[in-house]
């Protein structure tokens, strides 16, 4: 994990990329570093807004009857979103390993955590709008 740190480190150092139409390796991987970052800002403030969700829909549930010894919703969503936190740090580590040594191997990295998260995103979004997808239907 410490190739990923390092180079990390090195793209949040560096000079603001042309995202538009990058040019090069280097500024690929900085354009997807701060897409990665953009996607990590909204997951963390979706997931915030889902545990919220999840705690007053637990609460209000309780209330009716059958639904007394209904798992707690906040705790499950918790301990999903750790598993997939782990699951898209380890698959996106796959990834890297797969072009470990070429050039794409950090962009590789993480681009693969961009895509996941903006997917995570969408997918929370979707469960607190009770299973119907908020994206506009395809043309």
């Amino acid at each position: 994990m410490l190739h990923i740190a390092l180079a990390l480190a090195v793209v949040a150092a560096a000079p603001t990329p042309n995202c538009t139409d990058p040019q090069s390796n280097y500024e690929m991987k900085l354009c997807a570093q701060r897409e990665f970052e953009t996607a990590d800002k909204e997951l963390n403030a979706v997931y915030g807004e889902a545990m919220k969700s999840a705690r007053e829909q637990y609460r209000s549930t309780q209330r009716e009857p059958g639904y007394e010894k209904m798992p707690d919703l906040e705790e499950r969503l918790r301990k999903a979103q750790r598993a997939w936190l782990a699951f898209r740090d380890a698959n996106c580590d796959y990834q890297y390993v797969i072009y470990y040594g070429g050039s794409m191997a950090g962009l590789s990295y993480i681009a693969c955590k961009a895509d996941m998260t903006k997917v995570r995103v969408k997918e929370l979004k979707t469960m607190m709008n009770g299973g119907e997808d908020l994206a506009p239907p395809q043309q």
